[in-house]
């Protein structure tokens, strides 16, 4: 069932965006979503942290905590899959049915449809980003406890810097996968579109190393690593914190 757009012909911005807000909140699937997404971080988490021996071929207890810090906040990727599809959906699903018409004659302003979009998506998708990254972190943090091994206090500086820069990469796909709907009045291409942007550094490490420095440097989801710390300082596209944040 299509949610009744609440608003006005030139209604301002914020009473835009509260109407996004209430459409995004009152589809059941969206509301299901967003609400699952620390669940799946916490999950994958889980998965990840009691599967690093197999995959990586080191024992938990072979592995400094914020190296199990960062695998338990690979979580949040899981989660950002989650959202952006969300944030597809809320558009390409309206250019699909049709139901586009009736959100442009409440907000005629296309400009200002989209930023009150962004706006409601990109809080959403925030607030999600944070509680997964928390989710995932907590998840990893008991793997380690019911192991034996040590623990780490969210509170230290690192790892803060972590949960708070990791939990960034949910809002950023979910916001450039409603861009990417918009371009091309599809939720599949909004998805397809985020997706990449999230799996692209993986086939740019398999190339020549004199590629990674360039290309990893500028790929906004690796920036984001770096931002987070998760990307050690001695890397070729590491990235101080401020270059990080501009890219």
């Amino acid at each position: 069932m299509t949610a009744t757009v609440r608003g006005t012909r030139g209604a301002p911005l914020a009473a835009a965006t509260a109407a996004e807000t209430y459409k995004l909140w009152t589809l059941r699937a969206h509301r299901a979503a967003v609400l699952a997404a620390p669940a799946v971080s916490a999950a994958v988490a889980v998965l990840l942290c009691a599967t690093v021996g197999a995959t990586t071929g080191s024992s938990m207890a072979e592995h400094s905590a914020f190296d199990m810090v960062a695998t338990s906040l690979l979580g949040v990727d899981a989660a950002s899959v989650v959202l952006l599809t969300v944030g597809a959906a809320t558009v390409g699903v309206e250019y699909s049915t049709g139901m586009v018409r009736t959100t442009l004659t409440a907000l005629p302003a296309r400009g200002r449809f989209l930023a009150a979009r962004t706006a409601a998506v990109g809080s959403a998708a925030l607030g999600a980003g944070l509680l997964s990254a928390a989710a995932g972190f907590a998840a990893g943090q008991l793997v380690l406890a019911a192991a034996g091994l040590p623990t780490v206090s969210p509170l230290e500086p690192q790892v803060l810097r972590a949960l708070g820069g990791t939990a960034l990469t949910a809002p950023f796909l979910a916001l450039a996968a409603v861009f990417l709907a918009v371009v091309l009045r599809s939720t599949t291409g909004g998805v397809v579109g985020a997706l990449v942007l999230l799996a692209l550094p993986a086939p740019v490490r398999w190339g020549p190393e004199s590629w990674q420095g360039v290309v990893l440097g500028v790929l906004p989801t690796e920036a984001l690593h770096s931002l987070a710390g998760l990307t050690a300082q001695d890397a070729p596209f590491h990235l101080p914190a401020a270059a990080a944040a501009a890219v």
